[in-house]
């Protein structure tokens, strides 16, 4: 059974657009445990799989690895980092911090024949 991961309703918008293919977590130990080629349900709507997981120290050292745009396509790169410690408090960052490279899995309805 696929994992429930939710997201934000306007984020959610931009991996369905298809520009936000990264989703950044701390490392909880729920996100730490996936896998690349594991199944998750985006707001228990979506299906997506994990292409790739990468581990950070901060969001600092995520947004030097990281391309901003694929994490929030309408934010620059200091606004991305205000915005997620806006999110994640800085006890929460001490964690650890973690990008999750998705892809959206189709529907059969959408696939043409």
């Amino acid at each position: 059974m696929a994992r429930t991961l939710w997201i934000k309703e306007q984020y959610l918008q931009h991996i369905l657009a298809g520009d936000k293919t990264i989703e950044v977590r701390v490392a909880y130990p729920n996100i730490t445990r996936l896998q690349p080629g594991d199944l998750i349900c985006l707001n228990e709507r979506h299906a997506a799989v994990v292409l790739r997981l990468a581990c950070y120290p901060s969001f600092e050292e995520l947004l030097q690895s990281e391309d901003p745009a694929r994490i929030a396509p309408h934010l620059d790169r200091q606004e991305l980092l205000s915005a997620l410690r806006a999110i994640y408090p800085p006890e929460k960052e001490a964690l650890g911090v973690v990008a999750l490279e998705l892809e959206l899995i189709k529907e059969d309805s959408e696939t043409p024949e």
